[in-house]
């Protein structure tokens, strides 16, 4: 009987961990000396993440793609934000719009970890432990991805942060996966769970209006529409889900979006319309700034937080 399998080969400078299942059509490929980056995603025989191709696209990270944000996700206005009372500052890097973006966490490398391969089930994980030592977030804690795989068309993935400090700390989470059916999203229908619209200013940050949104509230096709927005999920959404769906088959989203879970979600299209990317993030943009969803974690404190992904192919 076929079974999990791990191996590893060369990508550029780094190591990419493969876990695959022939049987299921089961394939994940993961760079972990590059922020627990993935590389490839294969759910029943079909590639569902547009991820980069090549060692020198992984390293410029242009387009985030399918990185884990730490220790903030989306924006933080002008790179500043004050924390009981002290004052922090983080590098500029949306050089657009003169924000801090996405925390630093992008291009740290992991430690990989096998937990369980067997024919039924996969377990894997990619931890890092940061000392405090960044001028902009001088506060220890460890960020850990867990990976599981235990049916032949989803994967499930659980976020970890821990505070090894002795002072409470600010943390906003996220993920920056671009989904693909393997045609242009022009051609792909979306359905999203309930939600409002956050309105924002030229500089992409949040104005404090949020607007009622129902463009996608059952499967509409994509077309022509552009979008670079945050959403607030509705407080009576528990698990949201993002439904896309093609000819080919239908691939669900899902991130656990109870009180203290990711209450919010981006969606980007970007310029070249071949994938859409769906950001789940457990605090509004500029969150250290707005409080809007920040988790105030205690000295020893652990959060953690689910997301998955499915797919069906039409047979």
């Amino acid at each position: 009987m076929a079974r999990f399998r791990h191996r590893t080969e060369p990508f550029g400078v780094f190591t990419a961990h493969i876990i695959e299942h022939e049987d299921w059509g089961f394939k994940c490929t993961l760079v972990p000396e590059f922020g627990a980056h993935i590389l490839e995603l294969e759910l029943a025989g079909m590639p569902v993440l547009d991820g980069y191709p090549t060692p020198a696209e992984l390293s410029q990270n242009k387009w985030y793609k399918s990185s884990f944000l730490f220790p903030f996700s989306n924006r933080l206005a002008d790179g500043v934000y004050t924390w009981d009372g002290q004052s922090y500052e983080f590098p500029l890097d949306d050089s657009i719009n003169g924000h801090g973006i996405h925390g630093f966490g992008t291009d740290k490398s992991f430690e990989f970890t096998k937990q369980e391969l067997t024919d039924k089930r996969a377990v894997f994980r990619c931890s890092y432990t940061d000392g405090g030592d960044h001028p902009g977030y001088p506060f220890p804690f460890r960020f850990q991805v867990g990976f599981t795989v235990d049916r032949p068309n989803g994967l499930s993935i659980q976020l970890t942060c821990q505070n090894l400090g002795d002072t409470d700390i600010p943390v906003s989470l996220g993920w920056h996966p671009y989904f693909s059916l393997g045609t242009k999203i022009d051609e792909v229908e979306m359905e999203l769970p309930g939600c409002s619209l956050i309105g924002v200013n030229a500089r992409m940050l949040p104005t404090g209006k949020r607007y009622p949104y129902d463009d996608f509230s059952k499967p509409v096709l994509i077309g022509a529409t552009v979008l670079d927005n945050c959403f607030a999920l509705d407080e009576a959404v528990k698990t949201a889900q993002v439904t896309l769906q093609n000819k080919a088959g239908r691939l669900v989203y899902s991130q656990e979006s109870g009180e203290g879970g990711f209450r919010f979600l981006q969606i980007f299209t970007p310029f070249y319309r071949e994938s859409i990317a769906v950001e789940p993030m457990t605090s509004n943009t500029d969150a250290f700034n707005n409080g809007e969803g920040l988790i105030r974690l205690q000295p020893g404190g652990i959060w953690t937080g689910k997301l998955g992904v499915e797919y069906f192919p039409n047979l």
